[in-house]
């Protein structure tokens, strides 16, 4: 099996498995947030962005 100059190989230490809450609130998860890192639920997705947002303007200033 030919695997394209890639030796397969596990790198993560973090846990596979999904508990399907969100990893703020513990509400049930909508879906993975990258920015995060986690799973989230809309209303932490949204807070989240607005945090981020804020933090962006204060560095900016």
């Amino acid at each position: 099996m030919a695997t394209a100059g890639l030796k397969p190989c596990a790198t993560t230490e973090e846990s596979i498995e999904n508990t399907g809450s969100c990893e703020l609130c513990e509400a049930s998860a909508d879906g993975y947030d990258a920015a995060y890192g986690g799973a989230l639920c809309r209303e932490c997705v949204d807070a989240f962005g607005a945090l981020q947002s804020d933090l962006r303007e204060v560095r900016d200033v």
